[in-house]
């Protein structure tokens, strides 16, 4: 029964993640914002809501900070591991500009490297450091996050030129309809009731399995809550945007990262890294290799293919995440 209710919830979230991701992109329409903001930002943000409550809810809720903690890092490992799936399976479509990243998706990624170094210190450190009970690192990258959206969004808006007319400032506010704003709501209460029973019912499985919750938290639950970035970068991988996709997936992730300073906020008992698994090091430092693979390959593209088909740098991002996988579940 708690498997059944485990795929239900998946599946709440992965439709009502698809019709919340819509409504984003019709919000851009009508509100005039950049595609750019969209893309790192708002979808971010959007696809990542599974993570935000299912993290939150294990660490609140379900006293499971190790539930939490690798679905944070697992998450980040999934979705680079699904943008690298995808380049595979749409190799014809993409093949001539799967590596095109811009330099957006660069400062994105090299915001995602920073926070997950970060991330890694306060693993190392566990919980040595810290303020009442938040860990000084959760304060670091809660600090770097902002900072690098300030970033982010000082380098769209120095791209875009002043008298552009199609620039935001010079587009007028514009009401959101009534229909969209039911939409955005409806949806994203589903996905927050959703996240929540997928956090419960995954402590449940760890329990009665016997996996453990670091291991469920970074394969099942990771994956569970990764269901809408699937939908996402699967269509900009379709239409052969890599570089819409690797925007979204990275925006993701660094959004995934700051949201473990959120958790540690509400996990009263201690720091968070405090009480970590020391299995959750290698996850994340696997979400460090594979977002350093995709920068190196972005700017050095590899020609090579095994078997005349299938780009060997994708190929290696999938074999280390399906490494971190099996590694995690023998280490459990």
């Amino acid at each position: 029964m708690i498997w059944i209710t485990f795929i239900l919830a998946a599946l709440a979230v992965l439709i009502s993640g698809r019709r919340l991701t819509k409504a984003a992109d019709q919000l851009a329409e009508v509100t005039g914002m950049s595609r750019g903001f969209i893309g790192v930002i708002l979808l971010g943000f959007v696809t990542s809501l599974p993570e935000l409550v299912s993290t939150i809810s294990a660490t609140l809720f379900c006293n499971a900070p190790n539930l939490g903690l690798g679905n944070i890092f697992g998450s980040n490992a999934a979705n680079l591991a699904i943008l690298a799936f995808l380049d595979l399976a749409f190799v014809r479509q993409v093949k001539q500009e799967r590596h095109n990243l811009n330099e957006e998706n660069h400062l994105t990624a090299y915001l995602s490297l920073i926070i997950i170094s970060l991330a890694l210190m306060g693993l190392a450190s566990r919980g040595f450091w810290h303020i009442f009970h938040v860990d000084i690192f959760s304060l670091s990258i809660a600090a770097a996050y902002i900072i690098g959206l300030q970033k982010l969004h000082s380098f769209q808006h120095s791209d875009s030129p002043v008298d552009d007319p199609s620039n935001d400032s010079d587009i007028p506010d514009k009401a959101v309809p009534p229909k969209l704003k039911r939409s955005l709501s409806i949806n994203a209460g589903i996905i927050v009731v959703a996240s929540m029973t997928l956090a419960a019912s995954a402590e449940h499985i760890a329990t009665i399995t016997g996996w453990g919750t670091t291991f469920v938290g970074n394969s099942l639950l990771a994956v569970a809550t990764s269901l809408p970035e699937i939908v996402v970068t699967f269509s900009a991988v379709r239409i052969g945007s890599f570089a819409m996709a690797a925007g979204n997936i990275f925006g993701s992730n660094i959004f995934n990262i700051a949201i473990l300073a959120v958790a540690d906020l509400f996990f009263f008992r201690s720091s968070l890294f405090a009480t970590a698994s020391q299995n959750q090091s290698l996850i994340a430092s696997i979400g460090l290799l594979m977002t350093g693979l995709y920068l190196f390959a972005g700017r050095y593209a590899s020609e090579k293919r095994v078997a005349g088909r299938w780009p060997i740098d994708s190929l290696l991002v999938v074999s280390i995440y399906l490494f971190s996988l099996y590694a995690l579940f023998s280490l459990r």
